[in-house]
């Protein structure tokens, strides 16, 4: 057995001494129980060349800064850690994609305009991490239910980057009978800047015009979010349901 082949075997969790198993410290005392890295190392289920599952999984958090910032992770993000390949890729993004899910879910079952609060933090959770900004629609039934998600854009947000077809054709596509907006500061706080406040107005007066009213516009910035409806509700007053 050459030592490459060797070293390769002893970084698997399968070939760790018992009690340094995660896996099976899971199941016997449960996942409360394991780091943040054990967790993520399960995983991963193998390391690199002299580095074990847990160091690399204790590399990868410390890279996004901590489970919250690794929910925003890219494939591309992932893929720039030594040891981290794709199907180390498809393992992680799948687990936070379920998380996400269970976040997002409870906005389908409330009227998120009644009942803001789990927009707001599950918006927080997904995107306040993000290296670049993000424009998302979230598409409302009549009952004010989130049915859908979408997002429309990546990249410096502003009027000319936002074209008003495509946030219709968006809304018209998947039968919404209201809008939500949300986009992210990745690098400042949750502040509507002049740029917001025009966009958010041309694109409000816009949809009004096909009747699809325009509830809400949530900037997440890195210290929490803004509600634009209650900083500037006069800019929602068109075309209400």
């Amino acid at each position: 057995m050459s030592e490459r082949k060797s070293t390769e075997e002893h970084l698997h969790i399968k070939n760790w001494p018992e009690e340094d198993r995660p896996r099976e410290m899971l199941l016997e005392k449960g996942a409360g129980s394991l780091s943040d890295a054990a967790l993520l190392a399960i995983l991963l289920r193998t390391g690199r060349q002299g580095q074990n599952a847990i160091a690399l999984a204790r590399e990868t958090i410390k890279k996004f800064g901590g489970l919250h910032g690794l929910m925003t992770a890219t494939q591309e993000d992932l893929l720039e850690i030594k040891g981290i390949g794709k199907a180390k890729v498809a393992h992680i993004l799948a687990a936070m994609e379920i998380v996400k899910r269970q976040l997002r879910q409870p906005l389908a079952k409330i009227n998120v305009i009644e009942n803001p609060q789990d927009l707001f933090e599950y918006l927080k959770a997904s995107m306040s991490n993000l290296s670049r900004e993000e424009f998302r629609l979230l598409h409302l039934n009549r009952s004010k239910h989130l049915i859908a998600e979408e997002i429309l854009f990546r990249g410096t947000v502003d009027e000319s980057a936002i074209y008003t077809r495509e946030v219709i054709e968006s809304a018209l596509r998947k039968k919404a009978s209201a809008l939500i907006f949300a986009h992210n500061h990745p690098t400042g706080p949750a502040e509507a800047s002049q740029e917001d406040i025009e966009l958010t107005q041309s694109l409000v007066n816009a949809c009004s015009a096909v009747d699809i009213p325009v509830l809400d516009h949530v900037i997440v910035g890195n210290d929490g979010f803004l509600s634009m409806r209650q900083q500037c509700p006069e800019i929602f007053t068109i075309g209400q349901i």
